[in-house]
Formats: structure tokens, sequence, C-alpha cells
């Protein structure tokens, strides 16, 4: 039987490209663009059901829990002058701030203007309480105190370049020209949790990263500039398949953006999932 000309041209891209290669992953390029997306360092909670003066504000807002790392502290405010206190070098003086075992201690960007008589409670009974706040880069952030009665845990995802074939909610391997095949993923994303063998180019809680895929596809196509994988639609064959294009393990059937328990009650039903145990 004589080769048809997509034979011929299969055949001969097969031995263009390499199925091994040298693939450290930190290694593959990516553009300027990446550096600015954001890969979340902690857990995130949706908010609802506070029927608190001032603390109601936040209602229906995604909060940062404030890392373990951080050490919670807030200005020690001068009793006389209403002014925050200084130690004798300018500093300002800090007290310590303890969170009860029945809140969290969250980040928002959302001022709420609390009235000294509430401040000065650090905590209310009921487990609401403002900390302090904190700038970097020109951003502004506040630490508040939450009970986890009204607190809904995030299930965020990620887009993560990988050297291996993961189980995942949406994805696809490419094959490049000279450093096998590597891949893009789609999955669940734990903060805690280590990911070896991949990297996570960014975080959210939905499975949409399309118009992130592309940015990438775009410039690793690039016959002019990094030129890492073989231009994806001219390698289409007629039987549908794709010789750039191979196939990853899709293994979660569902994505639920928000769970449907509080923290709180999450801990009474017993079915909180220990930090860190999902390890891709």
């Amino acid at each position: 039987m004589s080769k048809t000309l997509e034979s011929v041209f299969a055949s001969e891209f097969r031995r263009e490209v390499s199925n091994i290669g040298y693939k450290d992953i930190y290694k593959i390029p990516l553009p300027d663009e990446c550096s600015n997306w954001y890969v979340s360092g902690t857990e995130l909670y949706a908010v609802k059901g506070i029927n608190q003066a001032y603390y109601s504000l936040l209602n229906n807002s995604i909060l940062r829990k404030v890392p373990r790392a951080f050490d919670i502290k807030r200005r020690v405010i001068d009793k006389v002058s209403r002014g925050y206190a200084k130690n004798p070098d300018g500093s300002y003086l800090y007290e310590d701030f303890s969170i009860p075992s029945g809140s969290i201690a969250v980040l928002s960007e959302k001022v709420i203007n609390l009235p000294y008589s509430e401040y000065k409670k650090k905590v209310d009974k009921e487990g609401y309480g403002y900390v302090d706040l904190i700038s970097f880069s020109g951003k502004t952030e506040y630490i508040y105190v939450l009970p986890k009665s009204v607190l809904y845990k995030v299930n965020q995802t990620a887009l993560a370049l990988s050297v291996t074939n993961m189980k995942n909610y949406a994805g696809s391997g490419y094959m490049t020209w000279n450093n096998g095949t590597i891949f893009l993923h789609i999955i669940p994303y734990n903060p805690n949790s280590k990911y070896s063998g991949s990297r996570i180019l960014k975080t959210g809680y939905s499975l949409n990263y399309r118009n992130e895929i592309n940015v990438l596809l775009n410039y690793w196509q690039d016959i002019n500039g990094v030129n890492l994988i073989p231009n994806i639609s001219l390698c289409a064959l007629s039987d549908g398949s794709n010789l750039v294009l191979k196939g990853t393990t899709v293994g979660y059937d569902s994505y639920s953006p928000v769970e449907s328990l509080a923290l709180s009650d999450k801990e009474i039903y017993g079915v909180e999932v220990q930090e860190g145990c999902n390890n891709v």
C-alpha cells in the first residue's frame, strides 16, 4: 500500500521531535505576563451569614486566611491621645493578640470603620474582632477575626505546568521539539502541599484558565521566538488526532467552588480534611 502524504508527514514529524529530552520544569520558558499571575499562599474563605453590625460589610466576599508564619500582633493605643503608642526609637509598640479556637484571622481589603468601643474589645463574645492593618507594595489589608460559623472553605484550583501526567480536572500534553512532552493541567490546589515535578502558574476558584493557556501556547509556538512546540493547528490529522497534543488523566468529575458547610459545621460532623494530606 502506498503511503499517503499525511502518513509521510506524521512519520517525518516523529523523527524530528524528541520524546525524551532534558526537562527541568523551571527552565521551560514562560512569557513575561506569567510573572503577574496570582498564586495563592493560604486558604481562602467565602463569607456569608454575618448579622453583626460593621462586620456584615464583609458578607459575600472572599477572604484570605492569615498565613501561619505571620505573627499576629496589633499596635497599642495610647489611652490618653487615642493615637498609636510608640517606642523611644519612634517605632510602633505592639501587643500580642489571641485568636479564640472558634474563630480565624483573615485578611480583607475592605475597611469597616469600627468605633473605638468595638475596637478595644479585641474579640467579642460572638468571635468577631479587629486586629490591625498591614501595608506592603502600596496595598493595604485589614486583619479581622471571624467565627468559623460564617466562613466557608473555597476549593482552590491551579493551572500547573508539569513534566508528568497528573490527575486533573482538565489538561493536555504538548510535544516539544527538544524536551519531550510537557503538560498543562487544571488541578485542585492546596497551598500547604508540595507539587513535585510541577510548577504552579496561577491559582483561582474556577476551572476556566482558557486565556492563560492561550497566552502560553501562543508564546511557545512563536517560530520567531522560543519555538518550543510545533504549530498545533498544522499538526492536526484527518482522523481528529493531533501530533502535538497528548491525552491526560482526568480524575475529577465535578467541581464546586465553595463548600456547602461552614467550617464550624465541618468540624462538628468530622469531615474536615487534614491539611497537606492531598499532595499531588
